[in-house]
C-alpha cells in the first residue's frame, strides 16, 4: 500500500469523527466549533488532493452541471458555520455547464472559507457566463489581499501559515484541468472593496 492509500485511509478515518463534532456542534448551536470541524475536514481533502496533483493522480469527471445550485448548496452550508451574511447570487450563471463539480466545490469551499476569515460583515458567491467561459467569484468586504499577491500567477503564491497558499495552488491545478479547444482555466485575485477570488472556466 503506498501513502496515497495510507493517506486516503487515515483522513477518511478523520473526517468522520469530524463529522461527528460537526454535528453535535450544529446541534448545540456552536457555530464557531461546527466551522472548525467542516474547515479541518476540507483541509484535509485538499492537502491530499494536492498531493495527487503532483504525481499527475488527480482524476477529473467533467459533465454537465448546474451552477446556480452548486451556489445555493454552499451559500446555505457555509452560513450555518458563521454569524456573518453569506449571500450566493445565481441571477446571470448559466443553466448548465461542463466541470467538475467535486473538484470545483473544494475549490470555491477554501475561497469562501479564506473569505470568512477576513470579512467584516459579508461574503458573497457568485456565477455568471462571461465572453464564454464560466466565472465563479467569491468576494468578501475586509481589507483585501496583500498587494504582493496580486499580479502574479497564482502558482508562485507563497504557503501562509494558514495554508492559503496551499489552497491557491490546488485552485490553480484544478482550474488547469478544465481544458476546451486550447483553453485553460485560471484563477485571478483581485480587490474591490474587499478580496474577490475568481476561477473561470472555459466553455
Amino acid at each position: 500500500m503506498d501513502f496515497v492509500d495510507l493517506a486516503a485511509f487515515a483522513i477518511h478515518d478523520v473526517k468522520n469523527r469530524l463529522a461527528v463534532m460537526a454535528s453535535r456542534a450544529e446541534e448545540k448551536g456552536d457555530s464557531e466549533t461546527l466551522r472548525g470541524a467542516l474547515e479541518a475536514a476540507a483541509t484535509l481533502t485538499r492537502l491530499l488532493a494536492c498531493y495527487k496533483a503532483e504525481k499527475g493522480s488527480l482524476g477529473i469527471d467533467i459533465d454537465a452541471r448546474t451552477p446556480a445550485d452548486l451556489l445555493d448548496e454552499l451559500s446555505v452550508e457555509i452560513g450555518k458555520q458563521t454569524a456573518l451574511t453569506v449571500h450566493a447570487d445565481p441571477s446571470a450563471a448559466p443553466t448548465l455547464w461542463f466541470y467538475d463539480e467535486c473538484l470545483v466545490r473544494m475549490v470555491l469551499l477554501d475561497a469562501l472559507y479564506n473569505a470568512l476569515r477576513h470579512a467584516r460583515q459579508q461574503v458573497l458567491i457568485a456565477a455568471r457566463e462571461h465572453h464564454g467561459w464560466l466565472e465563479f467569484t467569491v468576494r468578501d468586504d475586509g481589507p483585501g489581499y496583500p498587494e504582493s499577491m496580486l499580479g502574479q500567477p497564482v502558482a508562485m503564491q507563497p504557503l501562509s501559515r494558514e495554508g492559503t497558499g496551499l489552497g491557491l495552488h490546488l485552485a490553480g491545478r484544478v482550474a488547469a484541468l478544465h481544458s476546451n479547444a486550447g483553453q485553460y482555466g485560471y484563477i485571478e485575485l483581485g480587490n474591490e472593496d474587499g478580496a474577490v477570488f475568481r476561477l473561470l472556466l472555459p466553455r
